[in-house]
């Protein structure tokens, strides 16, 4: 296991956080970065280091990596990893990273749209870890879509954008439909935050590091989780409104049945979305199954 109090950034890590090397490398394939696909590169190696030591991982571990940049976590991944998959959408940025990492032959890249990935391939059954500053443009939808992949990681260690990074680890009273989606399937920890100077060119936003640990199994019974996640989905899908009224349409009942619902579940039907916690949407749930009422798909 990697001690994180003497780990020391790679000498080639450290390179390629300078903005130096950056517009060197860039302007060899004649690359502008795209605000478009949130191409913000790392540019200061204590915060790499900070992500490294919350990685922590040995040598016969797998790393999934995704928007890898010109590839200074990579190489700290390479270092510390029996394998690593780094998934690259920009073709002439996957031509730089392959020149980097020539000496490692640990790594392997793939030319993809990280919202396509499929992880199953690569890992199979193995568990592995992710562990990546996530474009802004597509981290919502992929940790999104890992957190529920039946070969999802067992941990993601992940860059993002500081208002998403506070949506996934909200508490009751700041909940959304992603922080109950991805609180059901992971335990949410907020590492550090992180300022738009750390990257090259700096964003117009702070961003943050979270780790995402999988449940063993999702907060909710496997033969309940669709709809209770339907009913949320309902509930916040008018976020400003009352419970009772954003749900009901759901269910095609009206007020006073929505209401009473509510009541038995033991919550205010003056409650709006943001307020309720995971154990009061399953019992929502339990008391919309017993009424006999169809969640609709």
């Amino acid at each position: 296991m990697l001690d994180s109090k003497v780990y020391n950034i790679p000498a080639q890590a450290r390179d390629l956080c300078r903005p130096r090397t950056m517009r060197t490398l860039l302007r060899q394939v004649d690359l502008r970065l795209s605000r478009k696909l949130g191409q913000h590169l790392l540019a200061d190696p204590a915060v790499l280091r900070a992500i490294m030591r919350h990685v922590r991982q040995g040598e016969h571990d797998r790393i999934l990596e995704i928007g890898p940049g010109l590839g200074s976590l990579t190489v700290c991944l390479a270092e510390v990893a029996k394998r690593v998959v780094t998934v690259e959408i920009d073709a002439r940025m996957l031509a730089l990273l392959d020149a980097t990492l020539a000496f490692y032959r640990n790594v392997e890249t793939v030319h993809q749209d990280a919202v396509a990935f499929d992880p199953q391939p690569y890992f199979g059954a193995e568990p592995y870890v992710l562990a990546a500053n996530l474009p802004y443009s597509v981290a919502t939808p992929v940790i999104r879509q890992l957190a529920a992949h039946l070969a999802g990681p067992q941990r993601m260690v992940v860059m993002l954008q500081r208002e998403v990074a506070e949506r996934v680890c909200a508490k009751p009273g700041e909940m959304s439909y992603l922080s109950l989606l991805m609180q059901t399937y992971t335990e949410t920890k907020h590492l550090l935050a992180v300022p738009s100077q750390a990257f090259f060119p700096p964003p117009q936003v702070d961003s943050a590091v979270v780790e995402l640990k999988r449940r063993a199994e999702p907060y909710y019974p496997a033969d309940a989780v669709d709809d209770v996640l339907r009913l949320a989905r309902a509930g916040f899908s008018q976020r400003r409104k009352q419970v009772h009224n954003s749900v009901r349409s759901l269910l095609r009942i009206d007020d006073d049945h929505m209401i009473w619902l509510l009541k038995e579940a033991g919550i205010a039907p003056q409650c709006r979305p943001q307020e309720l916690s995971l154990d009061e949407w399953f019992a929502l749930y339990r008391t919309v199954k017993a009424d006999g009422l169809l969640i609709g798909s």
